[in-house]
């Protein structure tokens, strides 16, 4: 068992990424495990905005707003604050200067775990670079 993954079964929080709600709806089995063993998941805002996209940006606008809807139900949204920017801004400033630089909304993402102490369900293995995250990559075994 992994650091995260006890973290997990410590705190019953984690926080998932768009690719975990992804894998999620498909039934993924490694992600619906670890999505079920959470008594708290957090979504951050980006997640949401990358999921809201990503129903426009489709051929089944209604069908996956409502899945996102749905979702968000049995969820915590995670709104960005002045703390969350702190951690943000620190973030990105610790990966330019060993230059491993990550997309924008990945860096958000981490900056509401580190802020929540939570881990991340993710298959992004750049994300693994943010120094205190915890990581759950449910591709590695």
């Amino acid at each position: 068992m992994t650091r995260s993954f006890q973290k997990l079964k410590e705190n019953g929080k984690i926080a998932v990424d768009t690719n975990a709600v992804i894998a999620y709806r498909a039934g993924v089995s490694q992600v619906c495990t670890r999505i079920k063993a959470a008594d708290v998941i957090l979504v951050p805002a980006p997640v949401i905005g990358e999921l809201l996209y990503g129903a426009l940006n489709s051929q089944r606008i209604s069908e996956n707003k409502d899945a996102v809807r749905k979702f968000l139900m049995y969820s915590t949204f995670i709104a960005i604050d002045e703390n969350i920017t702190a951690r943000y801004a620190s973030v990105r400033y610790k990966l330019r200067k060993i230059g491993r630089p990550i997309p924008e909304n990945d860096i958000w993402i981490a900056a509401v775990c580190l802020e929540f102490d939570v881990p991340l369900l993710t298959r992004d293995a750049h994300l693994e670079n943010v120094e205190g995250l915890d990581v759950i990559n449910w591709t590695v075994t």
